[in-house]
């Protein structure tokens, strides 16, 4: 992808994520750490965030493409690709599924990395179709 396209996208994704951020910031700012331990989704409708999400999320060129896959299924091969744009703070990532049957379906989502009360948190975030912004957290296993 070209230099200029490629920061273009990834400006647009920072203006998105900022806003997502703060509403991100507030939410596990009230979080239990013994909530933590077991898993937290949070959901939260934010209609106001539709345009943008489908404007700057789900339509944008990503730059990078991480992986091919193709999975055996009983009606025949699914073929899955992964890209991915990636910030100082974030990633977003977009899943897209070739299924045998020629259907195909995409998820975009948003991967961001912090600690909450000393716990390493993964927190996947998607924008679902009835306006709601949802948050996903999970404790990181150390290996």
């Amino acid at each position: 992808m070209e230099e200029t396209l490629k920061k273009e996208v990834l400006n647009r994704f920072n203006e998105v994520y900022s806003y997502i951020k703060s509403i991100l910031d507030e939410e596990i700012s009230n979080i239990d750490r013994e909530k933590i331990e077991d898993g937290i989704k949070i959901v939260i409708e934010q209609q106001d965030l539709y345009e943008d999400w489908i404007d700057k999320i789900d339509s944008a060129p990503l730059p990078e493409l991480e992986r091919i896959q193709q999975v055996e299924h009983n009606d025949g091969i699914h073929v899955k690709l992964i890209y991915s744009l990636k910030s100082d703070e974030a990633k977003q990532v977009r899943k897209v599924k070739v299924r045998s049957n020629g259907k195909v379906d995409t998820f975009n989502y948003i991967f961001t990395w912090r600690e909450i009360e000393g716990i390493p948190v993964e927190i996947k975030i998607e924008y679902d179709t009835y306006g709601n912004l949802i948050f996903n957290i999970k404790k990181i296993q150390k290996s």
